[in-house]
């Protein structure tokens, strides 16, 4: 083999892959399975379900016209007797007496297949969208002959070259705070420039902001009781109760998942004990 090859060992770089080493790579790192969601495929496939059943919604309607007017007294039964309708299934396959209760049947069908499109549809929607550092990452991954050098020679290659982010899943958590997105991405972005460690697991980083999480909660009550009983001043305690009112929801917002609701809540109960502390130390003096 000559030494100008650029697939020899010499040089570091691997042979094309396709599927399995890209999977193989996605089940290592979780957070850099990147499938597409299909969005506007799947809208599509709503819309033909919902005509389809449109249609069939008239059709019904029109043969139970015509069996209410029917000559036939058991035909005109069906509307008060689902007995009269399942018994029409035993008729000739070409008897008209048993179209509505072929309808019904395939119209049963429909719906289940509807509603299950829909429910599914609903739980993609609910995944969320890849960071751009992570989608860049396994683009990189992808493309370097010295790391996977995978070679899709399908139509979807396209996948994690040019399709657009917002139509792209990844199965990782999609309750990360603030707090843990910033370090995940950013953060140990350039901790990976400065230092050349790279960290691929997020469960780490995720232990580590929970720990930090843990610690802010522990501190913040205790310290502000701690700053209010040194200051001595009114005035200076009530500006620092307003100050420490607002670095808490803002604590809360940036390090948990909580909603408007709870963050109003646990804010209330919070200024609610600084002023409780405020009151008993002036009783007391």
């Amino acid at each position: 083999m000559s030494q100008d090859n650029p697939t020899t060992p010499e040089y570091g770089f691997v042979e094309e892959g396709g599927y399995v080493r890209l999977a193989e790579h996605m089940g290592h790192y979780p957070q850099l399975a990147i499938l597409r969601r299909f969005g506007t495929l799947a809208n599509e496939t709503l819309l033909y379900y919902q005509a389809e059943i449109t249609q069939l919604e008239h059709r019904i309607k029109f043969v139970q016209d015509q069996d209410n007017q029917s000559d036939d007294e058991n035909q005109r039964l069906y509307a008060r007797s689902w007995i009269s309708i399942s018994e029409s299934s035993l008729e000739d396959p070409e008897c008209p007496k048993r179209k509505q209760y072929e309808l019904i049947m395939k119209l049963r069908k429909l719906m289940a297949e509807y509603h299950q499109a829909l429910y599914y549809h609903r739980e993609v929607l609910a995944l969320r969208s890849p960071h751009k550092k992570i989608l860049g990452d396994l683009r990189e991954w992808m493309r370097r002959p010295t790391m996977g050098h995978i070679a899709i020679l399908s139509w979807d290659w396209r996948t994690w070259e040019t399709c657009d982010k917002d139509d792209l899943i990844t199965f990782e958590d999609s309750t990360m705070d603030r707090f843990t997105s910033l370090v995940t991405y950013t953060i140990v972005d350039v901790y990976h420039h400065l230092i050349g460690r790279h960290i691929h697991t997020h469960k780490s980083i995720a232990r580590f902001t929970q720990a930090f999480t843990v610690l802010i909660a522990c501190t913040l009550p205790v310290a502000s009781i701690v700053i209010l009983y040194i200051v001595e001043n009114m005035a200076t305690r009530l500006g620092i109760i307003a100050i420490l009112t607002g670095l808490f929801p803002l604590s809360m917002s940036l390090l948990t998942m909580a909603t408007l609701q709870e963050i109003f809540a646990a804010t209330a109960a919070f200024a609610a004990v600084l002023v409780f502390f405020l009151g008993s130390t002036n009783n007391a003096t």
